[in-house]
């Protein structure tokens, strides 16, 4: 129970700090994060945010909950490095409030949507390198972006800012069906094999070329006229088959030459770790008060090797 006074904000820092502010919620923000959930403008004492929640009860909480997990993955793998601004600005959240939430900084530019014709062929040259990069460094903490639409790509002139990180899925489980054409790999449409980082490579392949080309790509391979957009580095992307289609970080070194930028999240130290208890606290009180889970889990059938703990994605660190 939230017993907050009216017009004020009680909510977790990533860090784990519970801030209380004041806040002012404004109007919806429109095509900011997909059905079902919701995003408002907002003021937060001084600094304005974009407040998060679940707008449908039977599919909004699931989708809340993958939000707020990859965007404590990424905040903590990437929130102190140079590449932190690929990503959503995570300022707080309160997943155990009557109502659960997310804040986030507002997002930087314009979709991607709106920009064929529009950049350079040096913005897109860089829109496709930051594309590749944020596609490696998800994969570097185990999850694939299985909803990276033009919608979903911000361009701020200088750079990328990948949303709707409700999509990210852990890498290697089972695929769904589901995904919009040409956007999502024929595999993920179809709902067959195990998701795989190449799986976002395809649908980074297919914004870039829409950007070059002014219209979308063919949804089962190469484009017919590919041979005309020799600049592409990601023309061997388009292969129907993830398994056909190279490696984010092969791609990403002809893009960006140098040490790959992934190995900043191998390794570091997890300054959530006494705080993302809480969190998994919170969500079981969530299921055990939707009757998902049991009251009582059932006791572990005997002693056995130690389990390294998981984060999100399922990666251990």
């Amino acid at each position: 129970m939230n017993d907050t006074p009216k017009g004020r904000l009680s909510f977790l820092t990533p860090q784990g700090v519970r801030r209380t502010e004041p806040v002012t919620v404004g109007e919806p923000r429109r095509r900011t994060v997909p059905p079902p959930l919701t995003a408002r403008d907002a003021r937060l004492a001084d600094r304005p945010v974009v407040r998060l929640t679940a707008a449908d009860p039977e599919t909004g909480p699931a989708r809340l909950e993958a939000e707020a997990r990859a965007a404590l993955t990424v905040h903590r793998a990437f929130g102190t490095t140079p590449y932190r601004s690929l990503f959503p600005a995570l300022v707080g959240h309160d997943m155990d409030a009557d109502e659960p939430f997310l804040l986030y900084e507002p997002p930087r530019g314009e979709p991607a949507a709106r920009l064929s014709y529009g950049i350079s062929t040096t913005e897109q040259r860089t829109v496709e390198r930051d594309l590749v990069l944020a596609v490696r460094l998800l994969e570097s903490v185990g999850l694939v972006h299985t909803g990276l639409v033009p919608a979903a790509v911000r361009w701020d002139g200088k750079h990328v800012q990948l949303w709707d990180l409700a999509s990210a899925a852990p890498l290697g489980a089972p695929r769904l069906p589901a995904g919009t054409p040409p956007y999502a790999s024929p595999e993920q449409r179809r709902g067959v094999g195990r998701y795989d980082a190449r799986d976002a490579l395809w649908s980074a392949a297919q914004i870039v070329y829409q950007l070059a080309a002014g219209h979308p790509g063919d949804p089962d391979g190469p484009p017919a006229d590919l041979a005309s957009y020799r600049s592409l580095e990601l023309g061997d992307a388009f292969a129907p088959l993830a398994d056909a289609r190279p490696e984010p970080a092969l791609v990403l070194a002809r893009l960006m030459p140098g040490p790959d930028p992934a190995a900043l999240a191998e390794a570091r130290p997890d300054p959530l770790e006494p705080h993302r208890q809480e969190y998994d606290r919170a969500m079981e009180r969530k299921r055990r008060a939707a009757g998902v889970v049991p009251d009582r889990p059932p006791a572990p059938a005997g002693p056995g090797p130690a389990r390294r703990r998981t984060w999100f994605g399922g990666r251990a660190y």
